[in-house]
């Protein structure tokens, strides 16, 4: 009985032995042509969608993390809403696994965003650049020989954005110049009208003020003529003649004095400073303004040849043109030009020469 058994087991054994050796050649086989017909890859999909299959998942995956994680130049980061999945798959080892287009489809699907620096006035963006450092020596530029009244209130700001849109420095500085340009020639026309408001508004308070002098010392003026009012005192040529100012005569027409060196011309009626005067007769003023040693001056054509000048006036109240009557004040005695005291210096011409004012007046 233990001689049967013992075979039964030595002829079981020897099959299992055969069968092994059959199953471990058919494997071999089998092994053998798969490894001729098929190689080992990595299928890589994104949200479900095959990308395509490459050989090595860790030196894609190395690529990926490299791509993902630069911030080189001024990438402030990148992001992918889902990274890729790898299965293991055997392909036809005729297909070409496809590492690169794996790379070009997890770029098109990542979002860059760029970090850059923003120059901007009065929270206004103006240029954009790659780095602070761009964007603080471009304003410190802008700032040289600036007028310290012009404010571009420059600043730096951080700029984050998918596209990058920084320029260089020497563009920058072209557009920033420019917004300078504008912005001190915009400065300088504003206070050059200002200046000229400025000015206008001082010339009209000062035109304004000088009215005021004028109504006052016409004022006052009248007031002393109405104590010294002219009565009528002769005539010429056919005029009545009126003495232009009361007072007394301190020189004589064609006296010499010491100061002169030359007849005198007129006559020299002292009154007090600010008195006013009015004309002999009734004319046309032909002159008024300052004359050598007459001072201020005032001539007044009669007509019929006949003409009369008023000198050393202390006040000026007529104008070229003006038609004045004997009721009229037309200046006021002064000491002004050659003079050596309060006194109108009058005159009376005849074609042009001066006669004596005492063969007509007081």
């Amino acid at each position: 009985m233990n001689f049967i058994l013992v075979n039964w087991v030595r002829y079981c054994t020897k099959e299992a032995v055969k069968t092994l050796k059959l199953v471990t050649i058919g494997s071999a086989i089998v092994i053998a042509v798969v490894c001729i017909k098929y190689k080992p890859a990595y299928k890589v999909t994104i949200s479900g969608e095959t990308i395509g299959f490459v050989d090595n998942i860790d030196i894609i995956k190395a690529k990926i993390d490299k791509y993902m994680n630069d911030t080189s130049g001024n990438i402030a980061f990148r992001e992918i809403a889902n990274m890729p999945e790898y299965e293991f798959k055997l392909i036809n080892r005729d297909k070409k696994t496809e590492e690169k287009e794996v790379m070009l489809a997890v770029q098109n699907l990542t979002t860059t965003t760029y970090k850059t620096y923003a120059v901007t006035s009065d929270g206004e963006q103006k240029a954009v650049v790659a780095t602070q450092q761009e964007a603080e020596s471009i304003i410190n530029e802008l700032k040289t020989n600036l007028n310290p009244e012009v404010d571009l209130k420059l600043g730096i700001v951080e700029v984050y954005e998918t596209e990058n849109s920084s320029v260089s420095k020497d563009n920058a500085m072209l557009i920033l110049n420019e917004f300078k340009t504008a912005k001190v020639t915009e400065y300088e026309t504003k206070k050059a009208e200002a200046e000229a408001a400025a000015k206008a508004a001082e010339e009209a308070k000062r035109a304004e003020e000088a009215k005021k002098r004028k109504k006052t010392i016409v004022s006052e003026a009248q007031s002393i003529a109405t104590t010294t009012r002219a009565e009528a005192s002769g005539n010429i040529n056919g005029m009545a003649l009126s003495i232009p100012v009361s007072g007394s005569i301190t020189s004589r027409f064609g006296v010499r004095s010491s100061s002169r060196s030359s007849a005198h011309t007129g006559l020299d009626i002292s009154a007090p400073s600010g008195t006013g005067i009015r004309p002999i007769t009734s004319g046309t003023v032909t002159y008024a303004g300052y004359k050598g040693s007459y001072g201020n001056l005032v001539i007044i054509n009669h007509g019929g040849g006949v003409e009369s000048y008023y000198a050393h006036c202390s006040a000026i109240y007529v104008s070229v043109g003006d038609q004045v009557g004997p009721g009229t004040t037309i200046s006021a005695v002064g000491s002004t030009g050659n003079s050596t005291g309060p006194h109108l210096h009058l005159e009376i011409r005849l074609g042009g020469s001066p006669v004596n004012p005492q063969n007509y007046l007081y």
